[in-house]
């Protein structure tokens, strides 16, 4: 009967002869993504880009004060506005912060809530740059001492300018590329009440609107 072959017995594994040790291969990968770039993390967006007191916070309108919903009827077009928004806005103009809108559009029942706030606002406008160096000269503002919410391509040129551009969460790609800060809140819905918030923060006035509704 012929002799069966024993299998090897199960034990510390041998090394090939001529095979590199594990340390000889760790070795060898440190050595080859040494020169490789490794991700690093990014700066905080919602960090604050400057220094100075923001004086002018200029406003897109649609997609950034409303939820970008328009609808029409036969009395006419309608808008979504955030009543935390509006109370924000107010606060805003009242310690300081003067809140600007311009929009490309022009709208009657956007109108009705721009005077119910008593904000500044300029519609229809093709050139929105233009108007904000308007303001600024009337105000005695730099760029550094502005900032911007937008959520679309036509607010690109303006948020390049200002010293603080921020973005509404739903923007477009293009906005949130430029933006040093983007919101948490969607548009319609409380975004520019957090801008709000953090550019008083800001300004070190946040306190204030606290101690109105005894909170501090």
């Amino acid at each position: 009967m012929p002799e069966r072959r024993r299998r090897p017995s199960s034990g510390p594994a041998t090394k090939r002869p001529g095979a590199p040790s594990a340390d000889v291969v760790v070795s060898r990968l440190i050595e080859q993504t040494a020169g490789v770039s490794q991700p690093q993390p990014k700066e905080d967006p919602r960090g604050a880009p400057i220094q100075e007191r923001v004086r002018i916070l200029f406003l897109d309108l649609d997609g950034t004060l409303t939820d970008g919903v328009i609808t029409f009827d036969m009395v006419g077009d309608q808008r979504h506005f955030s009543i935390r928004d509006g109370l924000a806005l107010v606060w805003a103009r009242e310690l300081g912060l003067l809140p600007v809108v311009i929009s490309g559009r022009s709208s009657k029942a956007a109108e009705l809530r721009m005077q119910d706030l008593r904000l500044e606002h300029y519609f229809g406008v093709q050139d929105k740059v233009a108007v904000a160096q308007q303001v600024m000269r009337r105000e005695g503002v730099s760029w550094i001492e502005c900032a911007m919410v937008g959520d679309d391509l036509p607010d690109v040129p303006l948020l390049k300018r200002v010293g603080w551009p921020i973005a509404v969460t739903d923007a477009v790609s293009e906005v949130k590329a430029i933006a040093r800060t983007v919101t948490l809140a969607r548009a319609g819905y409380g975004a520019v009440r957090e801008v709000v918030e953090r550019l008083l923060r800001h300004n070190g006035v946040w306190e204030r609107v606290l101690e109105r509704y005894q909170i501090s």
